[in-house]
């Protein structure tokens, strides 16, 4: 995906352990259909769940929350594994790669979820209350996670992966300065000199 590959925050290596095997002469059509069945997988029901723990209610509502795990989840439907990145011409002539497709560990990582919550309480992790979900996954989230937010395809887990999806979007980025910046837009020269205007409404 041509956006995937250009964007210039993807790291040059990954760091998950992708359960996508693929074999070295695959056409890049059977690439992108095998990546897309791994992330149909993904449990929309638990990811949703897991939305309203770590992203920010209260500024996005139900809905926005609803919306902006759909919207993760399609990226995950088209992301491109090992993608080749932008070219830095200047102090090296090696190609590089971004991640494997993250979708198949957060797909485990979600089932993960709902096994502890069936053990724990005998019912689903979406039916939990707010408070033992947070226990659980805490339970299973990397002890190590550094302080800072990786590219959402390099993240160990899929909270990470989710929150650091939406932190990079200009919504995220507008709800930070409370104005409508709208960094990822273009909004012409002649706005230049003009102070963002406010936010309107997100939530329910």
């Amino acid at each position: 995906m041509t956006n995937q590959r250009r964007r210039k925050f993807l790291k040059s290596s990954a760091g998950i352990v992708s359960g996508l095997t693929l074999s070295s002469c695959a056409p890049e059509s059977r690439v992108a259909e095998v990546a897309n069945e791994a992330a149909a997988v993904v449990d929309s029901a638990t990811l949703e769940a897991v939305g309203k723990l770590v992203l920010p209610k209260t500024a996005l509502g139900d809905n926005g929350v609803t919306r902006v795990v759909s919207e993760f989840k399609s990226w995950l439907e088209g992301f491109e594994p090992v993608a080749e990145q932008n070219h830095p011409y200047l102090w090296t002539d090696e190609i590089l790669y971004g991640p494997p497709n993250p979708a198949p560990q957060w797909s485990s990582q979600l089932q993960g979820l709902d096994i502890e919550a069936q053990k724990r309480h005998g019912k689903p992790f979406r039916d939990l209350s707010a408070a033992d979900q947070r226990y659980i996954l805490g339970n299973q989230m990397p002890r190590d996670q550094k302080a800072e937010l990786p590219y959402a395809g390099d993240a160990p887990h899929v909270a990470i992966g989710l929150l650091s999806y939406f932190y990079r979007t200009s919504e995220a980025n507008d709800l930070a300065y409370g104005a409508a910046i709208e960094k990822q837009t273009c909004r012409g020269l002649e706005t230049g000199p003009d102070e963002p205007g406010p936010l309107t409404a997100t939530g329910d």
